[in-house]
């Protein structure tokens, strides 16, 4: 009786747990509105307030603007410097800009930024660092860009000309035109501060191990959106606003570049305020001694280069980082020159270059989704192969477009071709890499141990990357020198090229072959070992009794003087009647009148071994049906 008398009040109160569920689900306090009482309204976003923001979707929408804009600026920089070096110095000044300015450059930045790290919060030294670089574009676009020609000395090249060779004609050019030659320096920086060094730095001062793999892939899929963006917002700037002028366009553009800094820096902000590093200053500090003493263990060339001779694989590895830095250089220098005769307008070539951004970053996409299906239906072979092929395909049109250009029997038509196959080329070059290339390199690691993994990474990476890149551009140069511009040593530039292609596409051959001797090996170190396994337990089964009753075959006999044969589901006993198995799957759990005799095999007797039997059997009725447990 009291629990009827209590049964509604139980019921109420489950009920209210319920709706006080229900309530703090949609954050509200109430289930109507006022003045809308007895009805529940629908759900509203005045009524859904969203107090607590996923983790990770608070740590991803920052970083995805930090991305986007900062890969959005990189786009435009890039446009703008190589449109104004090539069209007014000539694609000749590239490699000198690049191991005499920018180099030496990024070694000064360098030493400010360590300044900046020992002396300033690691939260602060964000915006010190983005800053200089914003302002030296803000003043060289409305400040120096308008008086150029009268901050420039007029008249040196000319002077100076006929004392100086040929193919160091860029070298007085770089001179004469320093205003372009700083800003180009100084846009190049861009690249390797704001997105190598702060954005990765910041990334990995915030992410986790398990949200890096979540976010990260997608800062790949941001970053090649913005280039397809930027591309296109090149595009109109200079349809819509710059009526052809490149001062017009430098002052929209690097307007832009200064407004998605400010978004960079608001998104940083963001993240200063709410999300919380997961390194303590412990951390910190133990990261600092970590790489005092990496910096100290740092091998030589040398070094590197007897690691690459003790091991086939790592040199074959080695290979295909310099077969990519010398012939992308190669192509890049010679793809420039081209287009710079095809358009030779700096805004039509600005336009060019924008138009190769939107389809790089559409093909990156694309190739970054299929990707993987390279790997597993064509193998590693193919997929490492693609690069070289791409380049070798698609350069080998470019250079005989150019080829048939500089010897002047080729129409403008040709060299239109030429210029289409070379952004061609460069498109599907950078695809392949960022998709195939960089992801088949990383996995012939996989396959090593750990001190060759260890040892191999580090000799790649020194030998192989700063030999593909100095010597790809000191390469250049030397061409140069030789020939004294572009078009007279396109003939050569071809022939290297083609001939790092062909070291390259062997590199992988060889790498293949190799790793395919590597997975054979394992596998036949794998059988071996379950081999082994197998002969362990026999023999622990041989000299255990209790391990030999799950090992050893079992023969079902009967007792007496005579024992009766097992055939395929009958069971014989001693009065000569049979009885039907009706699962050949026995134990040993019968009654006196049936046993099971252990270490007995099948043989010329008749008996048949019965592995992991079961047998369940009332012996007392000799008609029975034996059946399972």
């Amino acid at each position: 009786m009291v629990f009827l008398l209590r049964l509604p009040f139980l019921y109420a109160h489950t009920l209210a747990k319920t709706n006080k569920k229900w309530l703090q689900k949609r954050h509200r306090s109430r289930w109507w509105k006022r003045g809308h009482f007895p009805r529940v309204p629908r759900d509203t976003v005045e009524d859904v307030v969203l107090n607590e923001v996923p983790e990770l979707v608070q740590k991803m929408a920052p970083l995805g603007v930090l991305f986007f804009c900062a890969t959005f600026n990189l786009c435009i920089l890039q446009n703008l410097k190589d449109s104004l070096i090539v069209t007014r110095l000539g694609a000749e000044t590239l490699p000198l800009l690049t191991s005499l300015g920018v180099l030496p450059l990024s070694v000064v930045f360098m030493g400010f930024y360590n300044k900046l790290v020992s002396r300033f919060p690691f939260k602060t030294v964000f915006y010190f660092a983005i800053a200089p670089l914003v302002a030296a574009y803000a003043i060289f676009s409305y400040a120096v860009f308008p008086i150029a020609d009268f901050l420039h000395p007029h008249g040196l090249f000319n002077t100076f000309a006929s004392a100086v060779p040929t193919g160091l004609h860029g070298a007085l050019k770089i001179l004469e035109n320093w205003t372009f030659s700083s800003f180009f320096c100084v846009a190049e920086l861009w690249g390797a501060v704001v997105i190598s060094v702060l954005f990765w730095s910041l990334a990995n001062d915030v992410c986790t191990v398990d949200e890096a793999k979540t976010i990260y892939p997608l800062m790949g899929v941001s970053a090649n959106i913005a280039l397809v963006i930027a591309g296109n917002f090149i595009k109109f700037v200079n349809k819509s606003f710059a009526g052809g002028s490149m001062q017009l366009s430098f002052h929209y553009l690097i307007g832009t570049v200064i407004v998605m800094t400010a978004a960079m820096m608001g998104a940083k902000l963001y993240i200063d305020k709410n999300i919380k590093s997961h390194h303590s200053d412990d951390d910190e500090e133990v990261q600092q001694q970590a790489a005092k003493q990496k910096a100290k263990k740092k091998g030589t060339f040398r070094e590197g280069f007897a690691v690459m001779k003790g091991s086939p694989k790592i040199m074959n590895l080695a290979l295909l980082v310099i077969g990519y830095s010398v012939s992308h250089r190669l192509f890049d220098i010679a793809w420039k020159s081209h287009l710079s005769v095809v358009f030779p307008d700096p805004i039509q070539y600005q336009t060019a270059l924008a138009d190769v951004s939107v389809w790089t970053g559409a093909a990156t996409i694309v190739t970054m989704l299929t990707g993987k299906f390279v790997f597993q239906y064509l193998g590693w072979g193919t997929a490492a192969l693609a690069t070289p092929v791409v380049l070798l395909l698609a350069g080998g049109v470019f250079f005989g477009s150019s080829l048939l250009s500089v010897a002047g029997g080729a129409s403008l038509a040709v060299a239109k071709f030429g210029a289409m196959a070379g952004n061609l080329t460069q498109v599907s070059c950078k695809a392949a890499k960022y998709s195939l290339f960089d992801p088949a390199k990383e996995m012939v690691y996989i396959e090593m141990d750990k001190d060759e993994k260890r040892r191999g990474k580090a000799a790649v990476d020194l030998v192989g990357s700063q030999v593909g890149k100095s010597g790809a551009s000191w390469l250049s140069q030397g061409l140069l020198v030789c020939f004294g511009s572009v078009a007279a040593s396109m003939p050569a530039i071809a022939t290297l090229f083609t001939g790092t292609l062909m070291m390259w596409v062997v590199a992988v051959v060889r790498l293949k072959d190799r790793l395919k001797e590597t997975e054979e090996q394992r596998k036949a170190a794998m059988e071996l070992q379950k081999e082994r396994e197998r002969e362990r337990q026999v023999a622990s089964a041989v000299h255990d009794p209790e391990e030999a009753v799950h090992h050893s075959p079992k023969v079902v006999t009967l007792p007496g003087a005579t024992e009766g044969p097992i055939s395929n589901g009958v069971a014989v006993n001693g009065n000569g009647k049979t009885r039907h198995i009706e699962r050949s799957k026995l134990t040993n759990g019968a009654g006196p009148s049936l046993l099971v005799r252990k270490g007995h095999k099948a043989g010329g007797n008749g008996f048949v071994s019965v592995s992991d039997t079961e047998l369940n059997e009332d012996a007392s009725d000799p008609d029975s049906k034996v059946t399972p447990r």
